[in-house]
């Protein structure tokens, strides 16, 4: 019997899914102790045929646009008691695997094993803000407790998972959290292991953090059930706004002069966010994630 399994959603992946097989390929656990799960989101490129090229990796597709269904189908196939997940743009660690096993019998009873995700620069940068900005906001892992926990490293017993039926498959975006706090509260602890290590690449683009932060509205809007729905969700961009302009005011990571250019990114992207709830609201759907 496998002791873990890994799903990997993807949608049009050719130019990174390799890199990630390759990753897992490369993993100090034995080969025969974990399962590997790609599923096809209903890609027009050649990702299946890459996946179908790793032996013993087990191909899915999912019709249905959004990773979150794609994920539950590759749940359902799970022979493992363990499922972690990660995407097809990472890079886990060559331990990762086993550091999952370590934490998950240091940790009993656990609803996640949320791990570290460290960036790094898959192209050159246009600017150096945009790298800035993602270092300094994407992944809150270390504050999992709180639901912060994405799925590019992410571990949960397979039965907790199915028990709660999985992630909403209506979601295109932000059902990580969502599923981590059902998790939570179902009695289940979200804990933080920096020894799980994966490598996620920077959005270091104007345009791929302007279509992030539009599929992030759009699945804030999808999860949202108070009314007036605009104005919540107008208010937590507020909220959340503030939040990060005072971080970046006070990081000590950066120079001065980087601060700045970072706050003025900040209140560039909150503007994105509010056209996209906006569009929303006009009934536009919102974009996969």
């Amino acid at each position: 019997m496998f002791q873990v399994a890994v799903v990997i959603p993807v949608w049009n992946g050719e130019a990174v899914l390799g890199r990630c097989l390759d990753a897992l390929a490369r993993q100090t656990l034995s080969r025969s102790a974990y399962q590997i799960i790609v599923v096809d989101n209903g890609s027009s490129d050649a990702t299946r045929n890459i996946a179908r090229s790793y032996p013993g990796v087990d191909l899915l597709e999912e019709k249905q646009p959004g990773s979150y269904v794609a994920r539950n189908l590759g749940i359902g196939r799970v022979r493992a008691p363990i499922t972690a997940f990660t995407d097809a743009d990472c890079e886990p660690a060559p331990d990762w695997l086993e550091q999952i096993l370590r934490a998950a019998e240091a940790n009993p009873g656990f609803g996640v094993l949320a791990g570290k995700i460290e960036l790094f620069d898959e192209i050159a940068q246009e600017r150096e803000v945009f790298g800035d900005y993602e270092r300094l906001f994407s992944f809150p892992q270390a504050h999992a407790a709180r639901g912060n926990c994405a799925t590019a490293n992410w571990a949960s017993e397979t039965a907790v998972l199915k028990a709660l039926d999985g992630f909403d498959a209506a979601l295109k975006s932000g059902g990580d959290r969502q599923m981590a706090l059902r998790i939570r509260d179902a009695g289940y602890p979200l804990v933080y292991v920096p020894t799980m290590v994966v490598r996620h690449p920077v959005r270091a683009s104007r345009a791929e953090l302007v279509r992030k932060r539009q599929r992030l509205s759009g699945g804030r809007w999808d999860r949202t059930r108070q009314r007036p729905r605009l104005a919540h969700v107008l208010g937590i961009t507020a909220v959340d706004t503030v939040r990060r302009l005072r971080r970046a005011a006070i990081t000590r990571e950066l120079p001065l002069r980087r601060r700045l250019a970072v706050m003025g990114l900040t209140l560039q992207l909150a503007g994105v966010a509010v056209g996209e709830f906006l569009n929303l609201a006009g009934g536009r759907k919102a974009a996969r994630d």
